[in-house]
This record gives C-alpha cells, sequence and structure tokens, in this order.
C-alpha cells in the first residue's frame, strides 16, 4: 500500500475513534448526575425546547388518557399512602395515593411522554429512569406504569467532635429587636472542617441549661447577628451557621444532622440535650425540611418565607409570570423539566413527603414576598395537617421576603415564635422570653 493510501486508513481510523470518543462524551453527558454537567444539560434542554416551542407551539393539554399501576416493595408488596406524581412540563402536577394494596391510578393525564416518581414514608423516592425509559400517555388509554421503592437505607454519619469555644464577645443590637448576648465561635478539629457556627447567649449568667435553638441563615452567618442576639436576650442558646447556597443540599443537611447529634449528645456548654428546636428562612427553611424527614429528634421547628413545592415554584414561574430576582430562575430552569426530572422536583418539595410524627412546626411569610410565593407555606401547613402534625401558619402584610424590616409584623413574628417554642416544652429560664 503506498504511503498515501495509509495515511488515508490511518486518518479514516482517527476519525472513527474520534467519532465514537465525541458520542461517548455526548452520551455520559445526557444521563449523569455530576452537579457540574445536570444543570448545564438541563438549561440547554429548556433553552431548545422553548426555541421549538416558540415555532411550533406548546405541547397540548388535550386529549387525556389514564396512567395506573401499583407500588410495591422489592418482594412484590403493595405499599399503602404512597404519593405518585405526574407532571407535565410546566410544572402542573397530578398526583394520586396508592390503596391498601398499594395501587394507583390517575385520570385526566395530558398525552405525551413523561417520567413519573413516586415517595413513600420510610422509601427512597425514585422515577421511572433512564435516557428513554418513561411513561407515553396516548387518548383515551390506560398505560400501565409501576415502581420498585427500596427501604430508606439510614447513613451513619460522622460525629463531630466536641467543639471548643473561643473568642467570647458581648454584642448589642438594636432592631429588629432590641437586646444584648454573649457570643462564642465553635472550633472543630475535623480535617476540612471550614463552617463558621456561633454560639449566643444571655450575658446573664445561670446555671440553669438552656433549650437549644439552631439557627440556619440563608447566607453568611455574621450578616444575621441581630437576630441572633435577640433570641439569646429570650433566653435560648443560639447555634447560628449559614450554608452556601447550592444545587446540592445533601452536603448542608448531612451537617445539620451532625449538629443536631452533637447537641443532643450534650457537648455544648451550658445547654439542654434535650431540648433542640430549629429556627431557619427561604433557602435555609428547605434545608430544615429534608432535615425534619431524616427525623434528627427536633422538638419543634420554625420557618420563615419556605419554598415547600417545587413544582408548584415551576408553575407560577412558566404560567403566571412570577421570577424571582437573584438569578433564582436560572436555578429552577437547571433543575430540567419537570414532566423529565420529576424526582429531582419531588426530593426537594416536602408537601408530597410529610408523614405523621413530625415536629410541630410553625410557618410565617409574607404576602409582598418576592422570592418565595407565599402560596408555599399554606401548601406545607395544608399537608402537614392532613398527616395530623400540627401546624401554625400566619401570613403578614408587608415585610418583604426575608421578613426583617422594623415594625410591627417583624415584632409579631419575633413574639409569636417566642410564645410557639415555649408551648412545645423549649420555655427560656425564669424570666426571659416575656
Amino acid at each position: 500500500m503506498s504511503g498515501n493510501g495509509q495515511r488515508k486508513q490511518s486518518g479514516k481510523a482517527v476519525g472513527r475513534w474520534l467519532l465514537i470518543l465525541i458520542g461517548a462524551v455526548v452520551l455520559w453527558g445526557a444521563v449523569t448526575e455530576n452537579p457540574h454537567i445536570w444543570p448545564i444539560r438541563n438549561t440547554l434542554e429548556y433553552r431548545l425546547s422553548r426555541t421549538w416551542w416558540n415555532w411550533a407551539g406548546e405541547p397540548s393539554v388535550s386529549p387525556v388518557g389514564t396512567v395506573a399501576g401499583q407500588v410495591a416493595t422489592p418482594s412484590g408488596d403493595g405499599i399503602a399512602e404512597a404519593t405518585v406524581v405526574l407532571s407535565e412540563w410546566d410544572g402542573r402536577v397530578h398526583t394520586a395515593r396508592t390503596d391498601a394494596r398499594g395501587q394507583y391510578r390517575i385520570d385526566g393525564a395530558p398525552v405525551g411522554f413523561y417520567r413519573l416518581a413516586a415517595v413513600a414514608p420510610g422509601y427512597a423516592p425514585v422515577q421511572t429512569g433512564g435516557i428513554l425509559r418513561g411513561v407515553t400517555v396516548r387518548p383515551g388509554q390506560s398505560t400501565g406504569a409501576s415502581f420498585c421503592l427500596k427501604p430508606n437505607e439510614k447513613t451513619i454519619l460522622p460525629a463531630l467532635t466536641k467543639p471548643d469555644l473561643l473568642d467570647p464577645q458581648t454584642l448589642v443590637c438594636q432592631s429588629p429587636v432590641p437586646g444584648e448576648a454573649r457570643r462564642e465561635t465553635l472550633q472543630f478539629v475535623e480535617p476540612g472542617f471550614n463552617e463558621l457556627i456561633f454560639l449566643y447567649r444571655p450575658t446573664e449568667r445561670t446555671e440553669q441549661a438552656l433549650p437549644v435553638l439552631v439557627t440556619v441563615y440563608p447566607g453568611p452567618v455574621d450578616t444575621w447577628e441581630c437576630v441572633s442576639i435577640g433570641l439569646a436576650q429570650a433566653g435560648y442558646a443560639v447555634v447560628a451557621l449559614g450554608p452556601a447556597y447550592g444545587l446540592d443540599l445533601t452536603r448542608d443537611v448531612d451537617l445539620l444532622e451532625r449538629l443536631v447529634a452533637l447537641i443532643r449528645r450534650g457537648d455544648v456548654a451550658g445547654t439542654d440535650p434535650a431540648r433542640v428546636a430549629a429556627l431557619g428562612g427561604s433557602y435555609s427553611a428547605w434545608l430544615l425540611e429534608l432535615l425534619m424527614l431524616r427525623d434528627p429528634g427536633l422538638d419543634a421547628v420554625v420557618l420563615l418565607g419556605p419554598p415547600t413545592d417545587m413544582f408548584d415554584f415551576r408553575r407560577r414561574y412558566e404560567r403566571e409570570g412570577f421570577v424571582p430576582p437573584f438569578g433564582l430562575d436560572r436555578a429552577l430552569v437547571a433543575l430540567g423539566l419537570p414532566s423529565r426530572e420529576p424526582l429531582r422536583y419531588l426530593k426537594h418539595s416536602m408537601v408530597y413527603q410529610v408523614r405523621p410524627g413530625l415536629p410541630a412546626t410553625i410557618l410565617f411569610h409574607s404576602y409582598q414576598d418576592e422570592i418565595v410565593p407565599y402560596q408555599q407555606s399554606g401548601l406545607l401547613a395544608d399537608s402537614l395537617a392532613r398527616q395530623g402534625v400540627e401546624a401554625e401558619l400566619h401570613l403578614f402584610d408587608g415585610a418583604s421576603h426575608y421578613l426583617l424590616e422594623d415594625g410591627e409584623a417583624s415584632m409579631a413574628i419575633y413574639r409569636k415564635t417566642l410564645d410557639f417554642l415555649r408551648r412545645h416544652g423549649l420555655a427560656p429560664f425564669p424570666g426571659k422570653g416575656k
């Protein structure tokens, strides 16, 4: 064979291998759960879909069909009271609960291709998976879709070592609640541990162990200093932190679970390990919701402006023109189309995962919330009540998303929070919290 022929053959071989490599990379990008890749993939899919819909029209909502099947354990036993979710591309959901045999039926599902998701207390949620596997709803027909749910496997997290208390300071704030408190930094010796965690306590010395309020802020913990001081002034040991924003919440929820376990062991000086509540707002409320579902032993939970149903959040974005600021709309898009990625929405939507036995919860939300629609708190309050969990819902005019503006709304939230904690066994030491 001539030199030219050999070079041509070699070039063809290189080209084939290059095509194979490109194909492998594309396939990997289409299926990987790498947190650096799937947001890009989902955003690209949405942009391409939007371009097509602008030309051909959005998917039709009629005619409709039916989806039915069973949710069962690996041994084939039906799971009662499981929830099955079919979501349209815009977040509109069609749900069903299973009967005593684990059977469900969803009527009125628009025709099209979907992935469905299922969840039940004590089991890991699943979706009809695979890049092409799913359910095709056909007009006037019943399509079968069944699920096998495996019991949740409890992850044993490494225990945090008893922290040192460093850099004691007395701090004073005038708003939103006037007060003063003593602040110390919790220093851990775990390799790579870099979370800033403060402990705030009343300046008035007492031998009585203080009830603990784990306070998780939606941003750097030191920027919320005055909130922590106001709560400590009322007689609480406030363990405060502010995890960074992210789409992968597991790491932060793991940290919170380890922190609660540390407090329950009595390893935070001056605190009562038998009385632990938690407070969070906005993004941090989301973290607390996921923590509640792990059942770490909280006595009560306070949520301010919480996102609770990501399907509904997406629907309001697509259909009602609700565009959250700070690029949060891009985060919604990055989650993927709810019709194709229902599990990602379901895992971050507490309303579908509520079960009996969760801690008593109080929710605050502003009608004027520009980031999280106020209806999100109502959806969770209703879901908790249906499962027999004590829930209080308080909606306010004004105060915006963070509910911290000076004025009557902020003071009302403060007073109602303290009253709620007292009623659930977390009364501060005598003379405080009035």
